[in-house]
């Protein structure tokens, strides 16, 4: 079984940047083996991203003072934002 194809449009100037990366990959690489490395490393830097967001976060509740400050904050934030905007 064959996976469906389709075209896209993409502007020239990226489409010879894929083609660029795919010269690059050797031959044999197509414009959609660019595309789904490009899609893996999005989604791995995305993963990354959040758990080390995820971490952060478990540190900062730990810390009862920073626990402290970040709701002051934010219920500064709040409050400033409630506030009737002057015409």
């Amino acid at each position: 079984m064959t996976a469906d194809m389709t075209s896209i449009k993409v502007p020239k100037a990226l489409r010879d940047e894929l083609n660029e990366l795919a010269n690059q990959g050797g031959r044999g690489t197509t414009l959609a083996d660019v595309l789904t490395r490009l899609l893996e490393e999005h989604k791995t830097t995305r993963l990354r991203q959040r758990l080390a967001f995820e971490e952060l976060l478990a540190r900062a509740k730990a810390d009862p003072d920073a626990v402290a400050k970040a709701e002051r904050l934010t219920r500064g934030a709040i409050e400033h934002l409630r506030r009737p905007q002057a015409s």
